[in-house]
């Protein structure tokens, strides 16, 4: 599996697919533009810095889902912790 194959399955699952606006797909590396999404930014430069070639295709993406998901629950608590604070400005 190639960097390109993975961040397009990705992107494909991200609104307007944002996350190819910092991928080079020529390169097949992350790129740090200024195009106004942080989140979509996040997740190109994360399957980039964790991808290893030389592992199975079944490993690049079981590593792949490990990090968005460990950042998806990072996320969760973020809204949690906001929630609570909204319920304490009531």
């Amino acid at each position: 599996m190639t960097m390109n194959e993975l961040v397009q399955a990705a992107a494909s699952g991200y609104p307007e697919q944002y996350v190819l606006l910092y991928w080079d797909a020529k390169r097949q590396c992350a790129v740090d533009k200024k195009a106004g999404d942080s989140l979509a930014k996040f997740i190109a430069w994360e399957l980039y810095e964790t991808f290893d070639p030389d592992t199975s295709d079944e490993e690049q993406v079981a590593v792949a889902i490990r990090v968005i998901r460990r950042a998806a629950t990072d996320l969760q608590a973020v809204v949690g912790a906001l929630e609570r604070l909204a319920g304490s400005l009531n």
